[in-house]
């Protein structure tokens, strides 16, 4: 076993360890932002149907031409 060898057995494990902590903490990241998050401020999120009115502008009826 040559040196090159050995220094390039340990830099790839050292590369594959920390690739493997990065993966699992983006996991970590995006998991824990997808869970609700309560405050306790009693805050009770509208239902989905009241939600998506209050995003859509209501749209006045123009005149129609003749």
């Amino acid at each position: 076993m040559n040196i090159n060898w050995i220094i390039n057995m340990v830099l790839r494990r050292l590369v594959s360890r920390a690739v493997g902590a990065g993966v699992n903490a983006g996991i970590n990241a995006v998991a824990r932002r997808s869970k609700p998050q309560d405050r306790g401020q009693g805050q009770i999120a509208p239902p989905v149907q009241q939600a998506g009115r209050s995003r859509i502008p209501s749209v006045k009826q123009g005149r129609r031409q003749r």
